[in-house]
């Protein structure tokens, strides 16, 4: 048979009487696929190596996958699951060190490294989150000056607790009339910023207007949530995968 008569065949097949097509859910199938057990990173791309050469535009979100990178668009919603506080030193990209305790004395030395042209150092805060289209769990990293500043408008779709807001009271904050919430579905936007001749994308927190289509099994969200918040070794500082992409 041709491949003509093969489409024609195919255009007059009524596929919606063909039975299932699997063993399994999606969620399964996109868990045992998974390359490694490494989280992911979600970026938000402005110039750089993967913008020249086309794999994302400026000012689209995108998760690296080796060399190639996953254009998620300029608008992305997502659940805001948990955060942990966070320091990067990619001076050497061989040993990448990473640390999660603010009152170490290795995050501070990060921490004042940041502000040094070309230091290769970060810190912020570090969120986990679901990210609707990719369907997949993702660390979105808040260690630029302009990501920290619109981290604190994250903060509010995190997940709250009776118990934090007592502890908020109890430190004489405001707690107004503050309800425990699960994690409530953000927009991530992106915005460009031009000062003088220079110009640079920034992330941009917003309510989403509507409810994520899909979600992952609440075994399977809680677990992401342990993992995420378990920080390896027993210090906090670690030593992590070479590509830090990779590293949870």
């Amino acid at each position: 048979m041709s491949d003509t008569q093969n489409q024609n065949a195919l255009a007059v097949l009524d596929l919606d009487q063909l039975p299932s097509v699997q063993i399994g859910s999606d969620e399964d199938f996109n868990a045992i696929a998974k390359s490694s057990d490494f989280l992911g990173r979600l970026q938000l791309y402005t110039k750089g190596k993967a913008v020249n050469r086309g794999l994302v535009r400026p000012g689209h979100f995108g998760i690296p996958e080796g060399e190639e990178v996953m254009d998620l668009g300029d608008s992305i919603n997502l659940l805001v699951l948990g955060r942990r506080p966070k320091a990067l030193d990619m001076s050497d990209t061989e040993a990448v060190i990473a640390v999660y305790d603010v009152a170490s004395d290795e995050f501070k030395r990060i921490q004042a490294a940041s502000g040094e042209r070309d230091s290769h150092c970060m810190y912020g805060p570090s969120f986990l989150v679901y990210e609707e289209t990719s369907g997949r769990f993702l660390e979105f990293f808040c260690g630029t000056k302009s990501a920290r500043a619109e981290a604190k408008k994250i903060f509010p779709f995190l997940p709250l607790t009776q118990a934090a807001i007592d502890a908020m009271a109890t430190r004489g904050e405001d707690v107004g009339n503050l309800q425990p919430h699960g994690p409530l579905p953000m927009t991530l936007k992106s915005k460009l910023v031009e000062k003088g001749t220079f110009s640079w994308h920034v992330p941009v927190a917003v309510k989403c207007g509507q409810g994520l289509n899909k979600l992952p099994k609440s075994e399977t969200i809680i677990r992401e949530i342990q993992r995420f918040l378990t920080i390896p070794g027993s210090t906090a500082t670690v030593v992590e995968d070479t590509n830090p992409a990779r590293a949870r």
